[in-house]
Parts: C-alpha cells; structure tokens; sequence
C-alpha cells in the first residue's frame, strides 16, 4: 500500500477514495497484526502492555492514513511505529512506578494497619503522603519537608488538613463498615 495526496494506491496502482479507507485499514491490520505483536511481546515482555502497544501502533497508522499523509511502506512504517511506541511506554513506566494495593497491603499484618491503608487511599494524594511518613514510617515533620520540598509550616498545615479529613474517614468507616471516596 501507499498513500499519495490523500488517496490510498495499492501495488497495482489502483486509486481508492477515502471511503475505503476503513476496508483498508481492516486489511492491514490482517496482513501485519502478528509482526506488531510479535514486536510489542519481545520489547514489553508481558501481553497485557503489548496489547497496549499493539492499539497505539494501529491508531498512529489510522491517525496517519485519515490526514493524508504519506507512507511509502506500510510494513517497516508498522515496525517502526510499534518499536517507537514501545520505548515510549518502557521510557513512561521507569518515570511512573506503581504499586498494586495488594502489594501495598503485604507489609501491614494486621487488620488495623489494613484498614488504616484503606481509608488512607480515599483521600487526595498530598495528604495520604505526609500521614503515611508521618504515622507510618516516624518521619518529623522537618524530615518530611525535605522529602516533599515545601516548607515545615506547610507540612503541619497540611497534616492539620490530613488528619481532619481522615477522622471523617474514619467515622464514616465507622457508621458503614467501609471508606467512602473523599473527592476533595
């Protein structure tokens, strides 16, 4: 395939209107769906980010193909795509390390500092933090301005804030059995 002044050619030449576009683009994805996935697979390691990869990659061709631009050959187009989209995603997951909850929750033995962490996750990031280092792990509020980068008074502040916040957390844990999503 190519595509030229917004119309797709196929190898033989024939022209075909942006209608066709969809009907093409479905052939495309038969004909190169198992090299985007092999690539995806071998560069994420798992199949749940490759299939991630994998959308991003066809996206950027349907992206490409609708605006007209174009692209000499669809093949290594495909393969750069994917591998670009796969460094992204790599590069993006080194910067954004995530924990699941259950991994969070495999430290606290018992049920109180599981329900602790419980209500600490319905409330806004910023206080989570300075409660979590503060009770948790016995920082002084010194300490935990230096790790965030604001001031001490700010960090009591927002400790003052953070534990108002969880002690209606915790009376609504109280009255229901379970935290509600503080959206604050």
């Amino acid at each position: 395939w190519r595509l030229l002044g917004g119309l797709i050619t196929k190898k033989c030449g024939d022209k075909v209107e942006n209608e066709d576009i969809n009907k093409l683009f479905e052939e495309v994805i038969g004909e190169h769906s198992d090299m985007v996935t092999r690539i995806c697979i071998l560069m994420l390691g798992n199949m749940i980010d490759a299939q991630d990869g994998y959308l991003s990659c066809f996206e950027k061709l349907f992206i490409t193909l609708k605006k007209g631009r174009q692209i000499a050959d669809i093949k290594s187009y495909l393969a750069k795509t994917a591998y670009n989209e796969c460094k992204s995603m790599l590069r993006w997951s080194i910067r954004h390390k995530t924990v699941s909850l259950d991994d969070l929750a495999e430290p606290f033995k018992k049920q109180e500092e599981l329900e602790f962490i419980e209500m600490l996750f319905t409330l806004p990031e910023k206080y989570r933090n300075i409660l979590f280092l503060y009770y948790n792990e016995g920082y002084t509020t010194k300490e935990i301005a230096g790790i965030i980068s604001k001031s001490e008074g700010a960090v009591r502040s927002r400790l003052k804030r953070a534990r108002d916040r969880l002690k209606t957390v915790m009376t609504e844990y109280d009255k229901k059995g379970e935290p509600e999503d503080d959206k604050a």
